[in-house]
């Protein structure tokens, strides 16, 4: 899903054969919004000017607050007179009655978010899929939840490494730990997005970013063997344990997977869609249809969750808008996002990008199996049928002039070997 690299941000790629879906590099910003509607109408979706990450709390910090400034300011001159200052044991006190209505209201969108995105829970992670039309793929569910967090990032970091350096390369990192700009408040990095969305990370406070539900779709290389043995599994099929995703017949030979993933796309599931914040493909990977695989790997499943629509972040470029177009995106208006139920906070966005979404058919496209053999060798295909005639055969097959040629060492259908220039002097100088 590549026309040739072009710089690219969440959900965005590059174009190229097959609309390969390239990786995409960070963008220009060290500054990430959660605003759902693109950068025009800053309003719509007000964000706090200094986010804190929702790993790191706090307690001097009110995001939001109109007395903030005030509050924080008492403690000095509170010392500097010597008179104890009043701390409320609750915080909420510290909120105008507006501001507690909205943190009441977010919390209760979350909450009822949260029940929406168990539906996930039923896809098992780890365990693989086929897609169907491309046979040397296979995709799989990837949680990175942990009870350790660092844990959880650190294995994501070393299984999707292709992932983070789309995005971060280029940017400026966050401030290491224990440091004093570590302690100050300031706004998040996308390293730190990025940490956030692949672990899942589960916000503490309504004031906090939301990335509680997150999975990451893989894409990994499918292992065949080039001799395999006329034996178990090569020659049998076993019944699927979840027919719901990828191709409706069991894999024939059975799916043995290579351990490095090539494609990766970290999703979410809401009341209407799926959220598709980050994509990214390997570079060695590109322009050989593994985007486009993942892509179909997603349609499926919102079938599978009853899910009508995809929505992404795409960068704000005109050739990778068009790419997205080509595939069956739109450009998404504030409009849309009323109609599809979205409310302020339920999605990620991203600085110069721009929402989009696709409608995904309810019905899964119509494939044919086939069964290859070769000798001991047996490979289940699949294809679209009547996607067209078969190609006519050359006239140089049939006139047997192909073969006549393979006989005077032809190299191709047909093209006769050029003669080197030393060759014809040497003919002549043997004559003479």
């Amino acid at each position: 899903m590549d026309l040739g690299h072009t710089e690219s941000t969440p959900g965005a790629m590059t174009s190229g054969r097959d609309s390969e879906v390239a990786g995409q590099q960070s963008c220009q910003t060290d500054a990430p919004s959660s605003h759902q509607d693109g950068a025009e109408d800053p309003h719509l979706y007000p964000v706090p000017s200094v986010v804190p990450p929702p790993s790191i709390h706090y307690p001097h910090i009110f995001p939001n607050h109109a007395n903030a400034a005030a509050v924080n300011s008492l403690t000095p001159q509170a010392n500097m007179a010597n008179t104890p200052v009043h701390t409320p044991k609750d915080p909420e006190a510290l909120y105008s009655p507006d501001h507690k209505k909205e943190r009441q209201e977010r919390q209760a969108r979350r909450d009822y978010l949260k029940s929406i995105r168990a539906k996930v829970d039923k896809i098992p992670s780890g365990h693989w899929w086929e897609v169907p039309g491309n046979a040397n793929v296979v995709f799989a569910m990837r949680d990175y939840q942990s009870e350790d967090i660092m844990q959880g990032r650190r294995m994501a970091r070393e299984e999707l490494p292709f992932l983070f350096k789309a995005f971060e390369l280029g940017q400026v990192p966050p401030p290491r730990p224990g440091t004093k700009k570590a302690e100050m408040p300031r706004a998040a990095t996308i390293h730190e997005y990025l940490d956030w969305t692949v672990t899942a990370s589960v916000p503490q406070d309504p004031d906090e970013l939301d990335f509680e539900g997150f999975r990451v779709l893989a894409l990994y290389p499918r292992f065949k063997l080039w001799h395999p043995p006329p034996t178990e599994p090569y020659n049998s099929e076993i019944p699927l344990k979840h027919p719901e995703l990828g191709a409706s017949k069991p894999p024939i030979p059975h799916l043995q997977v290579c351990n490095r993933p090539i494609c990766a796309a970290t999703i979410r599931v809401g009341p209407s869609w799926i959220e598709v914040p980050f994509y990214a493909t390997l570079e060695s990977r590109r322009n050989k249809g593994n985007g486009r695989a993942l892509l179909m790997a997603i349609e499926d499943m919102c079938r599978f969750l009853k899910i009508p629509r995809i929505l992404l972040c795409s960068t704000d470029d005109p050739k990778v808008k068009n790419l997205w177009s080509h595939l069956g995106f739109s450009f998404t208006t504030k409009e849309d996002l009323t109609s599809f139920g979205v409310t302020r906070h339920d999605l990620l966005h991203m600085d110069n990008t721009v929402q989009m979404h696709m409608e995904v058919a309810p019905d899964k496209p119509r494939f044919e199996s086939c069964l290859l053999k070769h000798r001991a060798f047996k490979h289940r295909l699949y294809y679209v049928k009547g996607g067209g005639s078969a190609p006519p055969v050359p006239d140089e097959i049939t006139s047997g002039l192909y073969w006549i040629n393979r006989k005077h060492k032809a190299v191709g259908m047909g093209a006769a070997k050029k003669v080197s220039k030393q060759v014809v002097k040497r003919k002549d100088s043997k004559r003479r």
